[in-house]
């Protein structure tokens, strides 16, 4: 009986025991599993706190690399407000390399740098329908390409896409207390009458050094009118070339710089000794004043060069020489009030030997010619262009445009050489979102020679464009009504 109870007794601690270690076991188990869980919440935690510490990198680096919407602003309002179909105000390069738009946006940062990159531009495409034949330059309106000789009035019709063009924007931060920033765009007009690349900007600046081929500082970019056309008036000058450029702000409003420029001489197509070929003894030298406020921005330019050509296989020195060339412009855009974006834009441009800065005039043997006596001379020109910019809602605008451009011919200038050209536009735009726009213009163009032979030839154009990575750059204004919302 003993031993019966003694074995009873041994198998009830043994149960005891055994239901305790599976207690231990049950619990070692939970707090594994609680052990998984806050390891797995900190492998989370960890990741949030990576991702935190990349964004706030890249915000400093974007800080770094673009300005302050506080920062001090040489652009004024109405600069950043007025916009084109041709975008060509955002290829500008402003003063301590501000943006157009007060918050720079579309930005992305190079892998394994601090360098920003954006990418712009925009597609379009034209149909043209010509009343009468518009000469042979394919993709744009050219008087200069009009016929020189009476030939059969013809209607004409196609389309294009050669203005669309690409850019890319770099900002490289501190260096020396500023960024650089690099611009580089390309549109598809580089050749007469075929799609092929053409590089239009190639530039970059350092706080107000910039460098490369960029608008020249004798014309003024932020003052063409807004044309579906891609040339714009003849007398415009929107040549872009090579060059050493410095600024100085003088204050916030005012600013003066000069420029070395590309040289280079538009001579006579022949003489009675031969073809001459363009000749200079320095660059061109343009020195140059900006007024800004926010209504508007007033530019004015002056340039010396030197222009002349020689006759080349011939010993003879009289048939080499220069002659200086000068000029002066003055520019401007101006709203019409601090509550609109309604603006006007004009360009008047006069004197010697400039003829190759104009829109329409680059190759024409204009800058020089001879004289009566056979002496070499400097052309005389002078253009005028202006336009007017409305809104009729915030989604849609029209501006009509002037443009006139004149070219004093020498003596020994042919009969067929380019006198006189008138330029006229109206259109209607609608630009739904900021990245599409469509619209209609009517542009009226007309061609005097030297001879007096004149042509006249009218244009309808139909334009659609999608700009890449385009965003708004300002919100409407207090006194704008809800209509114009």
């Amino acid at each position: 009986m003993r031993v019966q109870i003694t074995i009873a007794i041994a198998v009830f601690v043994y149960l005891l025991s055994g239901s305790s270690v599976f207690a231990q076991n049950a619990e070692l188990q939970q707090l594994k599993e609680k052990m998984r869980e806050l390891d797995q919440m900190a492998q989370e935690l960890k990741a949030q706190i990576e991702a935190i510490e990349r964004s706030e990198q890249a915000a400093k680096t974007a800080a770094a690399s673009t300005p302050s919407p506080t920062a001090k602003r040489h652009t004024g309002q109405a600069t950043q407000r007025r916009e084109t179909a041709g975008q060509n105000e955002t290829s500008v390069a402003r003063i301590n390399n501000d943006e157009i738009a007060p918050k720079p946006r579309g930005f992305i940062r190079l892998p394994g740098t601090q360098t920003l990159m954006r990418l712009g531009g925009f597609v379009k495409t034209d149909l043209f329908y010509d009343l009468n034949y518009a000469g042979s330059y394919y993709g744009a309106y050219v008087p200069s390409s009009f016929p020189s000789a009476e030939q059969p009035h013809a209607k004409n019709s196609t389309l294009s896409m050669r203005p669309s063009r690409f850019n890319f924007e770099f900002r490289q931060p501190s260096i020396r207390g500023s960024d650089v920033k690099a611009y580089l765009e390309f549109d598809f007009l580089g050749s007469y009458d075929r799609t092929s690349l053409r590089l239009r900007h190639f530039y970059a600046q350092w706080k107000n050094l910039l460098v490369g081929q960029y608008w020249s500082a004798f014309g003024d970019p932020d003052a063409f009118p807004d044309t579906l056309e891609f040339e714009g008036p003849p007398g415009s000058m929107g040549v872009r070339q090579p060059q050493v450029r410095y600024t100085y702000p003088l204050n916030k409003r005012h600013s003066i710089g000069g420029s070395v420029e590309k040289s280079g001489t538009d001579v006579p197509f022949s003489t009675q000794f031969g073809a001459p070929i363009g000749i200079s003894k320095r660059p061109d030298l343009i020195g140059f004043y900006r007024y800004e406020n926010n209504l508007g921005h007033i530019h004015a330019a002056v340039i010396s060069r030197s222009v002349g050509g020689l006759i080349p296989n011939t010993p003879n020195p009289n048939l080499k020489a220069e002659v200086n060339g000068y000029g002066g412009s003055l520019s401007g855009a101006w709203q019409l009030g601090s509550h609109t974006k309604d603006n006007i834009v004009f360009q008047a441009i006069i004197g010697k030997g400039i003829s190759n800065y104009y829109n329409d005039n680059f190759g024409l043997g204009s800058d020089v010619g001879l004289s009566a006596s056979g002496r070499v001379v400097a052309t005389p020109t002078g253009s005028f262009e202006t336009g007017y910019q409305h809104y009729w809602t915030r989604l849609l605008r029209s501006t009509v445009s002037y443009g006139y451009l004149r070219i004093n011919n020498t003596a020994g200038d042919p009969g067929t050489n380019y006198h006189i050209s008138n330029y006229a536009t109206g259109n209607l735009i609608y630009q739904p979102t900021d990245s599409f726009l469509f619209g209609a213009e009517y542009i009226y163009g007309s061609l005097e020679r030297k001879n007096g032979f004149k042509w006249v030839a009218p244009r309808i154009q139909l334009s659609a464009t999608y700009y890449i990575n385009k965003y708004p750059r300002v919100p409407p204004t207090d006194g704008e009504s809800d209509a114009k919302k």
